[in-house]
């Protein structure tokens, strides 16, 4: 029998209602049935179904943007979020999934959590899908990062989640710029570039540009929080654009050039590629170099959102990314 998973889930600060993002994460179910899941929200927001028949830890207090670093570690304690990571530490949940704030998650999760020896900041991470193979991306929104010791050590943690977790052999690891030659971008990029190109541990292979990255130009694409945040929303908010334009034009009917039986047929032949560019069906980023599986979602979730970013928790579970990432930092 399958070892019971249990996966906590903070459901203060959504867009959506507690009620609807339930309906998303108990869809978990369909495909991985021994996943137990904890919902930590306002149980006022709940009706009296939803509280007999799933496992709610009542929390009536959230976490502001607007609170300060200080008031987050020291004062917020009654917190979904400060709850979950508490319950993530003590092992009683083998994953936490939030869509509160990143920046308070980050700072919360690094510590109650801790990062393994090597490790000073965790980043978040997440894999796209390129042209030709899959890659990754790092840090998301986390870290506004100041200083090249940062950017280098976040790209030996990405270089360590392709090896580790994604099998890749030797990840080429690249550096998010306005471009490609020498001398381009910030001090920053500069003088980290020239930390990872002495670096003999690193397959260094330069900068790329943005409008790049998903022709296969490197295996782990690195950059600070501020920039990967903007870039992760740009990517998200062209697949949602080209999406809904491409459903529009099959829903029009004013030209009367398509008939109903071949707009179906396309419809049908196109859902995989519809799937692939709604935003959604890819929520969940993973905060790497922390002691223990966190997943960030959107708060602007939908319920097929919610049922993503659980999803992403459980390949994490199954992969021990956090053992892994420890082991190849301690080799």
């Amino acid at each position: 029998m399958a070892r019971q998973w249990q996966i906590a889930i903070d459901l203060l600060g959504a867009e959506l209602s507690a009620c609807e993002l339930m309906k998303g994460a108990l869809n978990v179910h369909r495909t991985h049935p021994n996943c137990g899941l904890t919902f930590l929200c306002n149980a006022n927001d709940l009706d009296e179904i939803q509280l007999e028949t799933q496992h709610v830890l009542h929390c009536d207090c959230g976490i502001d943007e607007s609170d300060s670093l200080r008031h987050i570690l020291n004062d917020r304690t009654s917190s979904s979020m400060h709850i979950g990571l508490c319950l993530l530490k003590d092992r009683e949940i083998d994953a936490f999934v939030s869509v509160g704030s990143t920046g308070a998650l980050m700072a919360l999760g690094r510590h109650l959590l801790g990062t393994p020896p090597g490790i000073d900041r965790p980043a978040v991470i997440k894999e796209f899908i390129g042209r030709q193979d899959a890659f990754w991306m790092l840090d998301l929104g986390a870290n506004i990062v100041r200083k090249p010791e940062t950017l280098v050590e976040f790209a030996h943690l990405g270089s360590a989640y392709a090896c580790e977790v994604g099998c890749v052999e030797n990840p080429r690891v690249a550096l998010l710029n306005i471009g490609i030659e020498h001398g381009k971008g910030p001090a920053l990029l500069q003088d980290t570039a020239s930390s990872l190109d002495a670096d003999a541990h690193m397959n260094f292979v330069g900068f790329v540009e943005p409008n790049q990255i998903f022709n296969g130009a490197a295996d782990v694409v690195v950059t600070d929080g501020f920039a990967g945040n903007i870039a992760l929303k740009a990517v998200e908010g062209t697949a949602n654009f080209i999406r809904d334009l491409f459903l529009s034009e099959l829903a029009n009917d004013d030209s009367k050039k398509v008939h109903q039986m071949v707009r179906k047929s396309a419809r049908k032949r196109f859902s995989g590629l519809m799937k692939k560019l709604d935003s959604q069906q890819h929520n969940g980023a993973s905060f790497v170099g922390l002691n223990g599986v966190v997943v960030k979602s959107h708060n602007s979730t939908t319920k097929a959102g919610m049922t993503a970013a659980i999803g992403q928790a459980i390949r994490e579970i199954e992969a021990d990314v956090p053992t892994k990432i420890q082991n190849f930092f301690s080799a």
